[in-house]
């Protein structure tokens, strides 16, 4: 799709006016398309429910606030429909556009209906930054990242106060990579530090490690998004031996790391005592690991595109006994189902790294580091403490055979590597001048860097070399299918962790595959994970608490080929021996205290937090 000039994006900074030229031959192209379907709508009710001597534009704004419901609902079929009659109405109201293009954007068959849509609202109010961000984040679905940058900035200039818009440029900038501004960061979040404001909580996660803060964050969302809580009902007498029924909820039942952490729980569920169901709200293929999925399910189904009260009233026919939340605020959650209440027992478990804010999830899942005591409070949620790690995993996962060498992915055949597999979004300007430092203390040593754009290869080497670091000491690295992955770990020495977003799947995977991780404990949960990964491998000596141990312990591992040595041997007898391996184990854990929730239930208690006496 052809996007805006550098020059046109400059002149309306400067000028305020539209000079999108592409895009109106883009938007006028699909307007033929429109009309038929705005002219079925006119003749098939525009006029229903119109009271005596109502002007069109009170009609209208009837209209939106009926469609505004439907969105919540998720019955966007109704909603497109009640918007396309005001917009009849009202053909000059660009609020009713920019709606409209919100609306139709979340089915991606309909992007360039939206993007008209947008581009209408523009032309109509020109210096309106919403309209700029609805750009700005259709771009951010197209993966057209420098783009959208370049509309959130806009948006923002127009207007300041459009913190959406703020928090997602912040979010993008950290994928980019764009540390120009970075030091602004702490100025920027000060204006979030509000309950009443409304904004993106996964957007806040790398920006910063503030447990208070992501939970004033989810809360917020929560009171403006979602009203009256369901209440659990209240507990009714239960056959004797009847199996406690588990629903699974998401999108991500497919090559998702979600799947690869849980396919092995979903395995070894005990039939004898529990019935799973998994809704799939769409996973984006049906490959290997959806069959395992629907495999391992007593009943499986497709819900995707199922409006709010149809899946909601589909899980209660189903009687779910305890319902599983693997999404939280992640792309395609559905916490608005969780809101009206699934099951008696709600848990939200491993999609999100911290709490949903939501009164009517009863429970997350996690253990004594990921939410010590002290930091309960940042959690609405009781807590289920697993034993040992909160997060489980597959101890059947492949790793394929690789006859490769170093310099096959560009490596040094001698020499120290450092690695970094996070995604890129995860890394700050603090942790890369830490890790700049090693390379300039470790000789002929190399950071190999997961990079998920190739277009961010050479920023990266750049930052290097403005810490007075050959560039070329940077080796890119791609993504790759997971079997893969997993073997080319074993050519790199050691794993910098990221801190404000720890590695969560990719801890796990560095060290099925033999490579140890060095990580820095912070506050908030995301920020707490890989000390529990490695805790439940054997290796807390590679869990600090701040930034010079974190240097000291990963220099220390590069120079000392003793404690090298050791920290090798006790990573392999970690595969069959330690508890973050043993996927029978962890399980059967789970499975207790999904048990012990539903007997707390039972026994007509409030949800309190709890964990498996010895």
């Amino acid at each position: 799709m052809s996007q805006p000039s550098q020059a046109s994006k400059i002149a309306l900074l400067q000028t305020g006016k539209p000079q999108f030229p592409e895009f109106e031959k883009f938007a006028k192209s699909i307007q033929s398309q429109e009309r038929a379907q705005f002219a079925y709508d006119f003749k098939h009710g525009l006029r229903e429910g119109a009271s005596k001597g109502e002007t069109p534009e009170q009609r209208s704004k009837k209209l939106l606030a009926q469609s505004r419901k439907m969105v919540l609902k998720h019955d966007n079929k109704q909603a497109i429909s009640l918007l396309r009659k005001a917009i009849e109405l009202t053909p000059d109201n660009a609020e009713l556009h920019a709606q409209l293009g919100d609306v139709l954007v979340k089915d991606t068959d309909n992007v360039g209906a939206a993007l008209s849509c947008y581009m209408k609202a523009i032309k109509l109010e020109p210096t309106t930054g919403s309209h700029y961000a609805c750009v700005a984040t259709l771009l951010m679905k197209m993966q057209q990242m420098e783009e959208a940058i370049d509309y959130f900035e806009i948006a923002v200039k127009f207007d300041p106060k459009n913190l959406i818009a703020l928090s997602r440029m912040m979010h993008i900038k950290a994928h980019r990579l764009r540390w120009n501004d970075f030091e602004k960061v702490p100025t920027y979040l000060k204006v979030f530090n509000d309950k009443n404001v409304v904004s993106d909580p996964f957007a806040f996660l790398s920006l910063c490690d503030d447990g208070a803060f992501q939970r004033m964050r989810s809360e917020a969302i929560v009171r403006a998004k979602f009203k009256n809580p369901g209440r659990a009902a209240k507990p009714s007498p239960r056959a004797e031996g009847q199996k406690i029924r588990i629903g699974y909820f998401s999108n991500d039942f497919y090559n998702h790391a979600t799947m690869h952490l849980m396919a092995g729980l979903l395995e070894q569920h005990d039939r004898q005592k529990f019935e799973i169901y998994i809704y799939d709200y769409g996973s984006k293929s049906k490959d290997h690991e959806h069959q395992r999925a629907r495999r391992n399910a007593d009943k499986f189904q497709d819900v995707r595109g199922m409006s709010t009260s149809d899946l909601v009233g589909l899980a209660r026919s189903d009687a779910i006994d305890i319902a599983v939340d693997l999404k939280g605020y992640t792309e395609g959650g559905r916490l608005d189902i969780f809101n009206d209440r699934i099951a008696p027992v709600q848990v939200a478990y491993l999609g999100y790294p911290g709490t949903t804010g939501l009164q009517s999830m009863d429970y997350m899942v996690a253990d004594r580091i990921t939410v010590p005591s002290h930091l309960r409070k940042h959690f609405s949620e009781s807590i289920l403490y697993m034993p040992n790690c909160y997060q489980p995993n597959d101890e059947n996962r492949y790793i394929e055979e690789m006859t490769a060498t170093r310099s096959g992915f560009g490596l040094p055949e001698d020499g120290f590597v450092f690695s970094s597999f996070n995604n890129p979004y995860k890394v700050t300007p603090q942790e890369y001048d830490i890790w700049m430092n090693l390379l300039k203390e470790v000789p002929d040593s190399v950071l190999w860097f997961y990079v998920s754009k190739a277009e961010i290869r050479d920023v990266i080497r750049k930052e290097a070399e403005k810490r007075g670091v050959e560039g070329d000491r940077i080796i890119p690295t791609g993504r790759m299918p997971p079997e893969r992955h997993l073997a080319r770990l074993k050519y790199a020495d050691l794993f910098l962790d990221t801190f404000n977003v720890n590695a969560h799947t990719t801890a796990s995977d560095a060290l099925w595959a033999g490579l140890p991780l060095v990580t820095k404990t912070g506050d908030q949960f995301a920020a707490r994970v890989a000390g529990s990964i490695l805790t439940a491998a054997g290796l807390e000596d590679l869990v600090t608490v701040s930034e010079k141990k974190y240097h000291d312990v990963a220099l220390r591992v590069a120079q000392d080929p003793e404690y090298f040595a050791d920290i090798k041997t006790r990573l392999a007898a970690a595969r069959t021996s330690a508890p973050l391996f043993d996927t029978k184990g962890y399980t059967r854990d789970f499975e207790r205290l999904l048990e012990k929730a539903f007997q707390n239930y039972q026994a007509g208690n409030a949800p309190k937090s709890m964990a498996l006496s010895a």
